[in-house]
């Protein structure tokens, strides 16, 4: 049982490197949330000034939390290793980059609270749009990369956007769950290893980036492949 007073939400924030942007993330996720009890949990693995960002906000507000390591491989990794200090049992997952847009968070809390154990802001669903991918190519690559999730697990057919990294999901579903992330894509993990029996996605606009740099690569897109093959023979 979680203690009393524990926040009845968390919001998970992998960063790395997002120099400039905690600060206005935790104001428009408390802005967005208002009169909910929640907290932000940076889950960072930075080598920049973003670490020291982040405390200088856990020392100014009670609501955040930071969980830093040097020595993690991917964000994805980040996130599961704040997982085990959270005690809510609604858990959204969130980029620390603003191309999330937290005016969302409280749609896919509402879904969740509707019945829904995973609740996926889709880039891909009726009403959403992907403005954060620089150029038509790396919109197509994307799109395509989504639909051989899809072909290839049978779990990633519950969403229109598998790699999505922005999604609300009950704790409960990963109870007792060993999750093995690989880069920074974690949404795959939960829909294929949770016990989840309803999925729904939120449609939401990706947004452009305004700070830092993308963490996408090529040698993420391996990570990523090598993941998928994996899941595939679990």
């Amino acid at each position: 049982m979680p203690p009393e007073n524990a926040p009845t939400i968390a919001v998970i924030v992998p960063t790395f490197n997002e120099r400039g942007n905690p600060g206005p993330l935790v104001e428009q996720v408390t802005a967005a949330l208002g009169d909910a009890s929640f907290r932000i949990v940076f889950a960072d693995d930075s080598t920049d000034d973003t670490t020291r960002e982040i405390k200088d906000l856990v020392c100014a507000n009670a609501a955040v939390r930071l969980n830093h390591s040097s020595s993690r491989r991917g964000l994805a990794r980040a996130v599961v290793a704040a997982l085990d200090g959270i005690t809510a049992n609604v858990v959204v997952v969130m980029d620390g980059d603003l191309q999330h847009p937290p005016t969302v968070v409280p749609q896919l809390v509402a879904a969740l609270d509707s019945g829904a154990d995973i609740a996926v802001a889709s880039r891909y669903a009726s009403g959403g749009r992907e403005l954060g991918l620089s150029g038509p190519w790396r919109r197509l690559v994307s799109r395509e990369i989504s639909r051989f999730a899809r072909v290839t697990l049978k779990a990633a057919r519950r969403t229109s956007d598998p790699l999505s990294g922005f999604f609300a999901f009950r704790r409960e579903i990963i109870a007792g769950k060993t999750l093995r992330p690989v880069g920074f894509k974690i949404l795959l993990e939960v829909l294929v290893r949770s016990d989840a029996c309803r999925v729904v996605d939120v449609p939401f606009t990706f947004d452009r980036r305004t700070r830092a740099a993308s963490k996408a690569s090529a040698l993420e897109g391996v990570r990523f492949l090598r993941h998928l093959l994996r899941l595939r023979t679990t």
